[in-house]
C-alpha cells in the first residue's frame, strides 16, 4: 500500500484515565472514518497528573492503556501508537513507553524512551523526569509493516539526531515522534527539530502531541502543534491548537524516488 493516509491525534490528557481513554478512542475512531490507516497518540495521552500518583497506578494504568490500544486498533482497523505511557522498570519508577499494535490487536513495536527530560526552561515548573522514570537501555527497533517500514522516538529523543541516523540505516520510512513539548521550547524548536530530522533521513516524522494546560496552578503547558512531515520537509498537516488531529497523505513511492534522486543517505561516511 504505497499510498495512505496517517494521522496525529493531539489531546490535553488529565491524570483520569478513563476519561482520557475515552476520548482518545473517539479521535481514532474520527480519523480512521476520515481515511486513516495509521493513527499516533501523544505522550501521556492516558496519564498525565502527578508523577507520585503515577507510581501508585502503575500497573492498572499500563494494563488499561495496553487493553485499549489493542482494542481499539483492532475496532477500528487501523496501525495505533500508543505514544509514551507509564509501564513497569522498578518498584519505584516506570518506563514511557511508546507501543505500536497492528489492525488484527497484536502488539508489534515497543520502546522504553531513552533521553528523559531534566530541565528548567523558564515557565516556573522544574521538569526532572528520571527522578519517577527510568531511561531505556535501547535503540528503537523498525517494524516491517504493510505501510513501510516503521518506528517511533518520544519527546526529547528529537533533540539526538544519531538515534534517527541509526533508524535510517534500518529502512525507517515512517518515525513517529509522539511528544508533551513545553510551551517555551515547543515555541523555540519544534518545528525546527521536526523538519531537520525528516530532512537529514528522508523519512516522514508523524508527531503527535499534547497540547494546553495540564494542572490546576496552570504552570505546566504544552505547545501542540501536532504534525506529519514530509521526507522533504514540508509540513504537510498541522493541528496547532485545541484537541483533534492532523491528516494527511503519505506516499511511500515518492519517498523511495526523493531517496534515489537526492542520496544523501548513501552519502554518509560516520553514521
Amino acid at each position: 500500500m504505497p499510498t495512505f493516509k496517517a494521522a496525529t491525534i493531539q489531546m490535553t490528557s488529565t491524570a483520569r484515565v478513563s476519561n482520557n481513554l475515552t476520548k482518545a478512542r473517539n479521535f481514532v475512531k474520527e480519523a480512521s472514518l476520515a481515511g486513516a490507516k495509521i493513527v499516533g497518540l501523544p505522550e501521556n495521552f492516558s496519564f498525565m497528573g502527578k508523577d507520585s500518583e503515577k507510581i501508585q497506578m502503575l500497573d492498572d494504568i499500563a494494563e488499561q492503556t495496553k487493553a485499549f490500544l489493542s482494542e481499539t486498533a483492532k475496532d477500528f482497523g487501523v496501525y495505533l501508537l500508543g505514544g509514551g505511557f507509564p509501564t513497569r522498570a522498578s518498584e519505584s519508577k516506570a518506563f514511557n513507553s511508546a507501543v505500536l499494535f497492528d489492525p488484527s490487536g497484536t502488539e508489534i513495536f515497543n520502546y522504553n524512551k531513552a533521553h528523559l527530560f531534566d530541565q528548567e526552561v523558564g515557565d516556573g515548573v522544574t521538569y526532572l523526569e528520571s527522578r519517577f522514570t527510568e531511561s531505556g537501555k535501547e535503540l528503537p527497533s523498525v517494524v516491517e509493516t504493510d505501510l513501510g517500514f516503521i518506528s517511533s522516538a518520544i519527546c526529547y529523543d528529537i533533540r539526538f539526531p544519531e538515534v534517527f541516523r541509526v533508524l535510517s540505516r534500518a529502512n525507517c520510512e515512517l518515525c513517529f515522534l509522539p511528544a508533551a513539548f513545553t510551551e517555551p521550547t515547543g515555541k523555540a524548536h519544534w518545528e525546527v527539530l521536526l523538519r531537520a530530522r525528516a530532512i537529514e533521513n528522508l523519512m516522514y516524522i508523524l508527531a503527535p502531541a499534547q497540547w494546553g494546560t495540564h494542572d490546576p496552578h496552570g504552570n505546566r503547558k504544552t505547545w501542540g502543534h501536532s504534525m506529519i512531515i514530509s521526507p522533504w520537509g514540508e509540513v504537510l498537516a498541522e493541528k496547532t491548537e485545541g484537541e483533534g488531529f492532523a491528516l494527511a497523505e503519505i506516499n511511500l513511492d515518492e519517498l523511495q524516488q526523493r531517496r534515489k534522486n537526492f542520496p544523501a543517505l548513501s552519502h554518509r561516511l560516520f553514521f
